[in-house]
């Protein structure tokens, strides 16, 4: 696993993430619903009945007159995960709380895996912390060296380890032991540890959550945006122990979360069939939708998450993003992730009827590059 200084130059505001689906439907001239989105890991149920009820309930205009008040979800929270409120911190999305949680620690020196989701690096250079990229590989599996990640933590050479698991945007998932090991290890070298855990809930048995609230500079990350499919809401939290909470609160406005965003997140909790059923039908799409670009020459990468990588057999990611687009198909193409080419792409596992037209529309693509 190399490692080295990396400077805070960002991606491209064009590319840099997915999701920009009202800017391809003003683009092609047509309504966003008719645009089917590959390029962010949204569940393809769409939001439970619950959500909508809570937010349509949530809109009375007594609700509007007041400011949000996030005791009901905080609560809601700490008892759902066995911690206590004031070790739970909620925000506008866990990018948010990405940016807050550097605030509060301040670190000199972040050490980041790459490639990686590009808010890590935004947030480093926001707080002018120089950034060390410890490189995750393909021959490896974009498996981190865990063990070179432990002596740079030993040799103090960072005060600050981000972690993302399962990664974005391989998806691939790391072991919990893996991950205590060096936590426990950051814990008594006094380096603070951030793990992003936004798509965990497609692998709850791997969550370090409820660890977090027993270390003094552990912070872990929570989405309910993209498993509830409510991007549009903005809702996540951090756990960590109180005194690291409290810290972190102090950099949030006053009111950060709405008071839809509170209700929808709290009804979302409850969700449990919804859950279980999304994590069943996540499975078996993904591993069909798998199987099929592998069928038209496509290397995919394993994943545990809602997404896969995927490495073309020829082109660029960016002419085929550019091609599908045409057909009202959206892509992420990965050129903007620092440690992948252009050949790789990230799509989405949505319904099977989505993903096999996908896998059509690629695999035409892919006979008219080798005419070219």
């Amino acid at each position: 696993m190399a490692v080295k200084k990396a400077s805070n130059n960002l991606e491209s505001p064009q590319v840099a993430h997915g999701g920009r689906v009202y800017e391809a439907a003003r683009r092609l001239g047509v309504a966003p619903d008719e645009v089917i989105d590959f390029s962010a890991n949204i569940n393809p149920l769409g939001p439970p009945p619950g959500v909508i009820a809570a937010v349509e309930k949530s809109l009375a205009p007594a609700n509007l007159r007041s400011y949000p008040d996030s005791q009901a979800f905080i609560s809601a929270l700490a008892e759902k995960h066995g911690v206590a409120p004031d070790e739970i911190v909620v925000g506008a999305g866990s990018a948010a709380l990405i940016f807050a949680a550097l605030r509060a620690v301040l670190p000199s020196t972040a050490l980041v895996m790459g490639p990686g989701f590009a808010e890590y690096f935004r947030a480093c250079a926001a707080v002018e912390a120089e950034v060390l990229r410890s490189w995750l590989i393909e021959k490896n599996g974009f498996e981190p060296d865990f063990a070179a990640l432990a002596r740079i933590v030993e040799a103090g050479q960072c005060d600050l380890l981000i972690l993302n698991s399962p990664h974005n945007p391989t998806g691939r998932l790391y072991a919990r032991e893996d991950l205590l090991a060096l936590v426990e290890l950051a814990e008594a070298n006094e380096v603070a540890v951030l793990l992003d855990e936004a798509f965990i809930d497609y692998a709850p048995q791997a969550s370090l959550l409820r660890v977090a609230a027993t270390k003094s500079r552990f912070v872990v990350l929570r989405s309910l945006t993209k498993f509830y499919a409510i991007p549009g809401l903005r809702v996540g939290y951090a756990v960590c122990a109180a005194g690291m909470a409290a810290s972190i609160r102090e950099q949030l406005d006053a009111w950060p979360v709405s008071t839809v965003a509170l209700e929808a997140g709290r009804a979302a909790l409850a969700e449990e069939e919804y859950g279980m059923e999304t994590r069943r039908l996540n499975a078996q799409a993904r591993e069909e939708f798998a199987a099929a670009l592998r069928e038209i020459g496509v290397s995919v990468f394993p994943s545990d998450a809602n997404f896969l990588l995927a490495k073309l057999s020829r082109g660029s990611g960016a002419e085929l993003a550019q091609w599908l687009e045409s057909s009202r198909i959206l892509i992420r193409r990965c050129d903007s992730f620092c440690g992948l080419g252009d050949g790789y792409i990230r799509l989405a596992v949505k319904s099977r009827e989505d993903n096999l037209r996908l896998v059509s529309l690629i695999k035409t693509w892919l006979g008219r590059s080798e005419l070219c």
